[in-house]
């Protein structure tokens, strides 16, 4: 089995439901910031399936918050665009680059509006997302928020602009 397998097999069994036991020896075993054949790291899957405690364990075992898969996507774009704010928040405390673009140009913010995920969009404007980056459309998550019919998220990054601007930052 090659290293891309292997991967894709411990991916499995935390999507499964391993134990966080099982979870601490098979992790000692790999590289877990090598992706599966489907272009994502454990930590990545993990975080999008929302569980906590296996991206707990993960990163207790070696994976890296930095880690990308294809497309430059991260762990917490993927957090982001699944709406968990619990991963999201813990990945920005071990720091999690809260700006970190996809080859497209997208951040997490950009993800958690697209997908409507008004609760993570607020917790990574609350650590310095920047609302005006741009995909490479040209697009600002506000901008992708509106398109994808997800106003209330959209009026949340405005209310954070306006914010900003009066404050001068």
């Amino acid at each position: 089995m090659n290293d891309q397998s292997k991967i894709e097999h411990f991916i499995e069994r935390i999507v499964a439901g391993a134990s966080q036991a099982q979870l601490e020896i098979e992790s000692r075993e790999l590289d877990l910031n090598e992706v599966g054949l489907h272009g994502r790291t454990p930590l990545m899957v993990s975080a999008a399936e929302g569980l906590l405690a296996a991206v707990e364990t993960l990163v207790r075992n070696g994976a890296s918050v930095h880690a990308t898969g294809r497309g430059e996507m991260t762990a917490l774009h993927e957090a982001s665009a699944n709406g968990e704010a619990g991963v999201a928040n813990y990945l920005l405390s071990l720091g999690a680059d809260v700006n970190a673009e996809t080859v497209d140009g997208v951040t997490p913010l950009m993800c958690a509006a697209a997908w409507g995920n008004t609760e993570v969009a607020k917790l990574l404007l609350e650590n310095h997302a920047d609302l005006t980056r741009t995909d490479r459309t040209g697009a600002t998550a506000a901008d992708i928020a509106r398109e994808k019919g997800e106003d209330d998220t959209a009026d949340l990054i405005n209310s954070y602009s306006s914010q900003r601007r009066l404050l001068g930052s």
